[in-house]
């Protein structure tokens, strides 16, 4: 019988007892693992030697970081294991893919690594993280993780439609990612999956009907449809003749451009508040003329969501979104939830930045791609744990704080409140509150953000740790 996401996630273990759960195939390196999952979830923000209490710690760490026996895939498939199994529990989950581009300031290239810029190489980081489609939205792990590397081409650039067809080109991570999905879920159709204009690909909704997958994909192209005339009916046209189903105010949230390729993608903006027009309709896509020679499918059914911003302000891009989508649009509420479901996209987004700030993943002075990929493995569940306290906080403020922190956690911080009333069943806002005061935040100073709330959340586990011995001390 499925259960509730609150149960699921109340009813989650420690971080730490979730990755021990995996095994590494030598005892030693098991617990080397447990030990340095311990120093990371303590101190996720910090440099290696910083976090390490001592110099035969640090080598120890990076000792393991270095064995070659280690791997991202090896440290993360407990973690995975387990999301599943927390996605398994519920009748529907969202599953949310998407790309981040990891990037690390050095002078010469270092090993596995791809040149990004001057003086940067990285490599992206593709994940899929799952959330409860029903009640508050919580994140419930990561389901899916891959790096993509692109390898060094030192002859003349080879022509798009070569690439195109390549088996190994990286657009098939968006496929790979859906099929990682579809292998640990008992029954893939409880997943949604969610992407945005990057998984707009012809060759994936084919491969997404064949299995049967459902899916929420924001539209990047305006693609030829059935019509009058045959040959020129384009998505454009379906929205510019589809009725007005409903219309709604949404938050668009203040966006800031860092470099000149995200300037280009997305510029930056102001937040603010805009009235968007929805509508529905139900399309036959015809597979693009560059597909005609596979074995795809010569047309798709899909249904699409379209929402626009008939009246933006002076000066304002306007807000348009066309979603394609499997689940059904009959009625309103139909429309709405599509639409709500692919705006929890931010999530991962905020993963992503979870990771880099909170756990300051790009500031590791690692020297090779093997060695960045084992911290990744070991940092992200850290990420996915801070992620689900401050999401719980922010949009489901009076849910207990019991459902993030441990009994013993929520009693620290009422012990520790310092004339600070605190409630006898505090909420996860009230908690997250006094955990970021512990990381030394200010109140006048707005909303925490990942640094002091990560920071608070290590002094709460050293006071933990401290309580703990205390507590065995006194019935020795």
């Amino acid at each position: 019988m499925a259960r509730s996401s609150t149960d699921v996630v109340r009813a989650r273990g420690s971080l730490r007892d979730e990755m021990a759960a995996g095994d590494l195939g030598d005892a030693r390196l098991n617990a080397r693992r447990n030990r340095v999952m311990t120093v990371l979830e303590r101190s996720p923000d910090v440099g290696f030697p910083e976090a390490c209490r001592d110099g035969s710690e640090t080598e120890a760490l990076y000792r393991f970081l270095r064995n070659r026996r280690i791997s991202l895939p090896a440290i993360l498939a407990p973690h995975l294991e387990a999301t599943g199994a927390r996605c398994r529990a519920l009748d529907e989950v969202l599953v949310i893919h998407d790309t981040t581009e990891m990037a690390f300031p050095r002078e010469h290239p270092q090993t596995g690594l791809t040149p990004l810029g001057p003086r940067r190489h990285g490599f992206w980081f593709h994940a899929a993280l799952a959330v409860s489609a029903e009640g508050m939205r919580a994140p419930l792990g990561l389901i899916g993780a891959a790096p993509v590397t692109r390898p060094r081409r030192d002859g003349p650039k080879v022509p798009w439609r070569e690439r195109f067809r390549d088996p190994q080109k990286e657009s098939r991570r968006w496929a790979e990612g859906v099929a990682a999905v579809r292998s640990r879920m008992n029954e893939p159709r409880h997943a949604i999956h969610v992407m945005d204009r990057e998984g707009d690909s012809y060759e994936l909704f084919a491969a997404m009907t064949a299995y049967g997958d459902r899916y929420v994909v924001r539209v990047r192209y305006d693609r030829q449809v059935d019509g009058e005339p045959p040959e020129s009916m384009r998505l454009s046209d379906v929205r510019a003749q589809a009725p007005v189903l409903v219309e709604r105010p949404v938050t668009v949230a203040a966006r800031r451009a860092e470099d000149r390729a995200q300037r280009l993608a997305h510029p930056a903006r102001e937040g603010r508040t805009a009235t968007v027009s929805f509508a529905a309709s139900r399309v036959t896509l015809h597979r693009p003329q560059d597909h005609r020679a596979s074995a795809m499918p010569p047309t798709i059914t899909i249904n699409v969501v379209f929402g626009w911003e008939a009246q933006p302000l002076p000066g304002e891009t306007p807000v348009e979104w066309w979603l394609a989508t499997t689940e059904p649009i009959d009625t309103i509420e139909d429309v709405l939830r599509i639409v709500e479901w692919y705006r929890t996209r931010w999530l991962i987004e905020e993963f992503f930045k979870c990771l880099k700030t909170g756990c300051a993943y790009e500031k590791r002075q690692l020297e090779s791609l093997d060695t960045l990929l084992v911290a990744l493995a070991l940092l992200a569940p850290i990420a996915w744990q801070l992620l689900l306290l401050r999401h719980l906080a922010r949009e489901y403020p009076e849910t207990r704080a019991t459902v993030a922190l441990s009994p013993r956690q929520i009693a620290i911080l009422r012990t520790t409140a310092r004339g600070t009333p605190v409630s006898e069943t505090p909420s996860a806002q009230e908690a997250l509150l006094l955990v970021a005061r512990l990381g030394g935040h200010l109140r006048q100073n707005g909303e925490p953000g990942w640094l002091v709330l990560t920071r608070g959340m290590q002094k709460l586990r050293d006071m933990e740790a401290g309580w703990a011995a205390a507590t065995r001390a006194r019935e020795m």
